[in-house]
């Protein structure tokens, strides 16, 4: 009798916190413990950002998945019950547009990509994605509050990650209040250990690891490999970091442009600087770049007119473009006549006509001399990145 390979099921969880407090990954975290509580063994835990455009997004916009291969699929299905029954029992409905409607699903085998591809660049209809999944065996844990959870809980199984992905180390902590970690030792974490990156943004002089809202989490260290974060994290505990009651390291889509299509080239032809400094550029579409974008508002401030630009952003519902890096291809400036043998400048005589030198009166082709400018791509200050853009000084693992 030839038994086979038992069955490879995946489980996601999305949309379990409030945009004020709660945290879907501490959830996760709790899940995966119950889970391997209960005799199963986990595999390939990931943190997925998804569309930063949600209307029902939270801060960070992330759902969470991970994989458990059994063939006692009953007693899997048991366990996530017991799970999503115990802390979802008393959960209240909010009335607010964008309260949690918590879901946790598994399926049998993974979705198709194109689902997190879909998740990750633009807006996804609930119903929609239900209908995608009808072709796959699945199962569904919801609450009356609705399955809003779905749409990134599917698109957090469906992500592969095989040309780039990263890391996080999640900590989460037992207290509230101001979180214990200070700045000089994640300096040193970061000198300690390079392979981590986002750590902190020199500009504003401040950490960037620990979140400032009232959520379970301690920090979130992210880097290019697991042994990296985890290290990392073990460093701050044993430096003086408030003590973590319990930590994960997830693989992640994190700073990989996921989210971006593909680099825009246009000519600008009208820019506008707004008040408190956001500039508006047309270059065949609309362009919006944010003061608060350092190095990206600064260059757009710069551009003229007939400037050749390239960049990457996210289109919104207004169809405007929310600049995340941009750079000057090819610019002109100090554009002026040019000058006659005798050290006149030339001068035109109209529309259609030579130009001629006032002083000796040699003719000259209707031209002009410029300065030729151009710049390297910028980026905003690393406060001021979304999770999914990837730094410029990050190579994806596909690019060698």
């Amino acid at each position: 009798m030839t038994v086979g390979n038992p069955p490879t099921f995946w489980i996601g969880l999305d949309d379990t916190d409030e945009r004020e407090y709660g945290c879907t990954t501490h959830d996760f975290n709790d899940l995966l413990n119950h889970i391997t509580k209960s005799g199963f063994s986990i595999e390939d835990p990931r943190l997925v950002r998804l569309w930063p455009f949600a209307p029902r997004r939270t801060r960070g916009n992330a759902a969470l998945a991970a994989s458990i291969t059994t063939a006692d699929q009953q007693g899997l299905e048991s366990c996530l019950d017991g799970w999503y029954n115990q802390r979802f029992t008393n959960f209240k409905v909010g009335v607010e547009a964008h309260s949690a409607q918590p879901v946790l699903i598994m399926t049998t085998g993974k979705p198709p990509e194109l689902i997190y591809w879909n998740t990750v660049r633009k807006f996804v209809d609930l119903q929609e994605r239900k209908s995608e999944l009808l072709t796959i065996p699945h199962r569904i844990w919801s609450t009356d509050a609705g399955q809003g959870g779905l749409i990134g809980a599917s698109a957090a199984i469906a992500w592969r990650g095989l040309e780039d992905s990263t890391w996080e180390c999640t900590a989460w902590r037992e207290g509230n209040g101001q979180r214990h970690v200070p700045q000089s030792l994640v300096e040193e974490m970061s000198r300690m250990f390079p392979s981590t990156f986002l750590n902190r943004d020199p500009n504003a002089g401040r950490s960037l690891i620990a979140p400032r809202t009232p959520c379970p989490v301690l920090y979130g260290i992210r880097g290019e490999s697991k042994q990296g974060v985890i290290s990392a994290h073990h460093f701050l505990q044993n430096g003086g970091a408030e003590s973590a009651m319990s930590y994960r390291a997830h693989r992640s889509n994190q700073a990989t442009d996921d989210h971006l299509a593909s680099i825009e080239t246009g000519v600008v032809s009208k820019i506008r600087v707004m008040q408190g400094g956001h500039v508006e550029i047309d270059a065949h579409q609309k362009l919006l770049s944010f003061s608060e974008g350092g190095p990206v508002n600064k260059l757009s401030q710069t551009l003229q007119i007939g400037d050749e630009i390239e960049w990457v952003g996210l289109v919104d519902n207004q169809g405007v473009t929310h600049l995340e890096r941009i750079r000057l291809v090819q610019g002109q400036r100090n554009r002026m006549r040019p000058t006659c043998r005798c050290g006149t400048r030339y001068k035109s005589q109209g529309g259609g006509q030579c130009l001629r030198c006032p002083k000796c009166g040699s003719n000259h082709e209707d031209s002009w001399v410029f300065d030729t400018i151009e710049s390297e791509w910028q980026e905003p200050p690393p406060s001021f990145r979304r999770h999914l853009a990837k730094p410029l000084s990050r190579k994806g693992k596909s690019e060698g």
